[in-house]
């Protein structure tokens, strides 16, 4: 009997013998390399019931290479471009209220992206890094600057300290510095129930911003130009909740700003409101998703030169805005919205529909 444990005592003995000698050679790392990556836009707009304008009819295409080299899992340098081609020609974007140009071609990403440890620090010209919703921010702007990220564990949860400076040009070289201190807490499986919850401080200094781009904030005439009577010095919170109806994702957000930096006859004109939810996912054919938005922005709450271009007026309304979107193959969709927008000092909305036809990155 004791014969027949010898054997396996030396192969349990043999086993650990070896699982203690040491490596003199690191494992594989990743190897360094190149992600190419692309997406595309096709866009049907249609805006009428305008008040002091015709109706517009027009459509817009774009192409977006970006190329990144991947150096490891822990840092990144990436190059994107831009090219658009509208119907109307670029004298309309600032009259048409646009974020962005109806033709041309240029670089419009350059960044580089680290992570030692928790920290996550880019700099360069990237895409917004913050949590932000389109009200404040539209996604499509670039953030020429510096931003770092610090995660941290908080029991069940993580909580996510950021900071960020942008300097010009975002709007056509402007000089714009702009400041933002942030603290996201979120909890929970993004695929089951997870919630989030977002404060900001967010500093404006605009500087050399074409006087097109005050839209329907409020101003005076300094010298024959227009300036903004406001700072904007905005207090951001935003709330999120994910979870599944059965297979189907379900998301949740809220949003309220207000600007501390109002003054004289802004002073009442300071908060702005967002409520949305969304519905599915989109990605592999079949895929689907509807959503439903809801907004109420006072004239200076936010900074109308840089938020978002799908809807018409930039501030001094309230709106709906809802659409339904289809894969129909992989990482291809199509979605068309329905946009009801008033401006508060006026009686009667405007409509815009827009059908896009998207390949995702």
């Amino acid at each position: 009997m004791r014969k027949a444990w010898l054997p396996l005592t030396l192969l349990f003995l043999s086993t650990i013998a070896a699982a203690q000698e040491p490596q003199y050679f690191d494992e594989a790392a990743e190897k360094a390399h190149f992600n190419f990556r692309w997406d595309f836009l096709a866009r049907y707009d249609d805006i009428y019931h305008l008040r002091f304008r015709p109706d517009i009819e027009r459509g817009r295409f774009e192409f977006r290479p970006e190329l990144d080299f991947q150096m490891s899992d822990r840092f990144l340098i990436g190059v994107r471009a831009i090219g658009d081609l509208g119907t109307d020609t670029n004298a309309n974007n600032l009259r048409f209220f646009d974020n962005y140009h109806s033709r041309g071609a240029t670089i419009e990403r350059y960044y580089i992206e680290a992570k030692p440890g928790p920290l996550t620090i880019r700099a360069g010209a990237f895409g917004m890094p913050l949590v932000a919703s389109e009200m404040l921010w539209d996604r499509d702007i670039q953030t020429p600057g510096l931003s770092l990220a610090w995660q941290l564990p908080a029991g069940g949860s993580t909580v996510t300290l950021a900071g960020a400076g942008f300097y010009g040009p975002q709007r056509n070289h402007d000089e714009t510095r702009i400041w933002v201190a942030q603290s996201v807490w979120r909890m929970g499986d993004p695929d089951r129930f997870s919630l989030e919850a977002a404060v900001s401080y967010w500093h404006f200094e605009p500087e050399n911003l074409d006087p097109a781009y005050v839209r329907q904030n409020y101003f005076e005439l300094v010298n024959g130009q227009a300036e903004y009577v406001s700072n904007f010095h905005l207090g951001d919170l935003i709330f999120r909740l994910r979870f599944p109806v059965g297979p189907v994702p379900i998301t949740l957000s809220l949003d309220g700003v207000h600007n501390f930096g109002a003054r004289g006859e802004a002073v009442g004109d300071a908060d702005a409101f967002e409520a949305s939810v969304s519905a599915g996912r989109l990605g592999n054919p079949g895929d689907w998703r509807v959503f439903c938005t809801f907004q109420y922005v006072e004239r200076d709450a936010v900074l109308g030169a840089y938020n978002t271009d799908d809807w018409w007026f930039h501030s001094w309304y309230r709106g709906v805005r809802t659409g339904v979107a289809v894969t129909i193959f992989p990482r291809v969709f199509v979605e068309g919205t329905l946009m009801f927008q008033r401006r508060l000092d006026l009686p009667g909305s405007l409509n815009r529909i827009t059908v896009d036809v998207v390949k995702m990155f």
